[in-house]
């Protein structure tokens, strides 16, 4: 918003106006510009002063402050002309939509910067005040600005002048930034395509984002766009919270590889923790632990894992992974026609059997871009598979798969030059090469 502060006082039109009556025939026409242009011609040049006295009446009347007029209003005087000539109230009319006031408010200014203006000092601070009670207020918190935010006395512009209400809508519009929480199996390229923008200004956007290392629960701004006051509250959390039960891993050489046993069901523990919270504009963007005490300590799971070794099947390996289908690989893991191919194809008869490459969960199941038809199944830890350009999905997300279930079929869907599984192994979010876990 542009509040200029300046004064051209009524007293100045005043004066100029009796230097022209003294300095000029009493018969005759008068030219009016308001700003340098032109409104109209009158007879008489005492008529522009008298219908700006009234004008200046009426506004104080309506709005109960003085104002001034804030308009270079010049009258010279014209030769006869064909030109109509208007009387008193065509020229009302006339300054009425044109002339600009300037009363004796306030403005809030942000760092250096003049935001809003408002009829007094009061109803400023008014507004500041509110502003802080618009977002989550925590008894005891500590309130503040992230911009040095002050109210200063000003003449301001009178159709500049706005309320309480209106300013703190501007200021949450601001603040409504469109974000992105990341979630398992995302990819930047799915979120950008999601967001109708672009993987570069998603990156842009998010300066403190590792490309290759997403997240799970991190938020991206997708949108350049900048709160006009940023809302600070801090505070302290005391939470009581769940400590997992640590996993302990016993190998057992006559389980079969891929087989597991629970020998000790775990117990979750529980700690106190105390945070400070930092929040802005209502949204949590910093947690530090400040102290943690244990109240109970967890009790480990232990499981049995096999780690006997069975004769590999003529279709499937034996490795860590199962390998997901009968195919041999047409295309492998890397630099492909200038771009990365982020898996392995195995080339196979369309609607032979793909399998589960590990026990998991999965966590997509359905049509995936230029994937065609794709199944993600989580593993934990971090890692996920993926399996796509399917002619047929067996299961639904959500459903618990085990290793070398028939998951799907073969197929030739989404951007696929002939039948062929492409295979992911995704760890952490970044593509690995699947042959060095099959």
């Amino acid at each position: 918003m542009d509040i200029r502060i300046g004064i051209v006082t009524s007293l100045l039109i005043s004066v100029f106006f009796l230097w022209l009556t003294i300095s000029s025939a009493a018969s005759g026409y008068y030219s009016v510009e308001v700003d340098g242009k032109e409104i109209a011609v009158v007879s008489n040049d005492e008529y522009v002063q008298e219908i700006i006295d009234i004008l200046v009446t009426e506004k104080e009347r309506e709005i109960g402050k003085e104002v001034e007029v804030y308009n270079e209003v010049t009258v010279t005087k014209v030769n006869p002309t064909d030109e109509a000539v208007i009387g008193k109230e065509e020229l009302h009319s006339r300054l009425s939509s044109v002339l600009k006031y300037k009363i004796s408010g306030a403005v809030v200014r942000v760092d250096d910067v003049p935001l809003f203006a408002f009829d007094d000092v009061s109803t400023a601070k008014a507004f500041i005040e509110k502003l802080k009670e618009q977002y989550d207020v925590i008894s005891g918190a500590k309130i503040s600005f992230e911009e040095d935010v002050r109210v200063l006395e000003a003449k301001v512009w009178l159709d500049k002048v706005v309320t309480v209400a209106e300013a703190i809508a501007k200021v949450k519009d601001s603040a409504d930034i469109p974000k992105h929480t990341i979630k398992e199996g995302d990819t930047l390229w799915d979120i950008a395509q999601a967001n109708n923008i672009s993987v570069d200004k998603l990156i842009r956007l998010n300066p403190e984002l590792d490309p290759g290392y997403l997240q799970i629960g991190q938020e991206l701004r997708l949108s350049d766009k900048e709160p006009l006051i940023n809302v600070v509250c801090v505070f302290e959390e005391v939470l009581e919270e769940r400590i997992e039960a640590p996993v302990e891993i016993r190998r057992n050489d006559k389980l079969a590889q891929g087989k597991s046993k629970i020998i000790q069901e775990g117990e979750e523990g529980l700690k106190r923790v105390t945070y400070r919270v930092v929040k802005r504009n209502g949204v949590e963007n910093k947690r530090i632990v400040l102290s943690e005490e244990v109240v109970k300590e967890p009790v480990p799971r232990i499981v049995e894992k096999g780690t006997r070794v069975l004769v590999a099947s003529r279709n499937f390996g034996g490795g860590r992974l199962a390998k997901p289908s009968a195919g041999v690989v047409t295309s492998p893991f890397g630099m492909r026609w200038g771009r990365m191919h982020t898996g392995v194809d195995f080339g196979a008869p369309h609607g032979s059997a793909v399998i589960a490459a590990e026990d998991g969960k999965v966590i997509r199941a359905g049509w995936h871009g230029g994937y065609g038809l794709c199944i993600d199944i989580s593993h934990g830890n971090g890692m996920v598979t993926r399996y796509a350009h399917l002619s047929r999905i067996n299961v639904k997300v959500g459903d618990q798969v085990q290793k070398r279930q028939v998951i799907g079929a073969v197929g030739n869907t989404g951007n696929s030059t002939g039948p062929h599984l492409h295979f992911e192994v995704i760890i952490n979010g970044r593509p690995q090469n699947p042959m060095n876990y099959l």
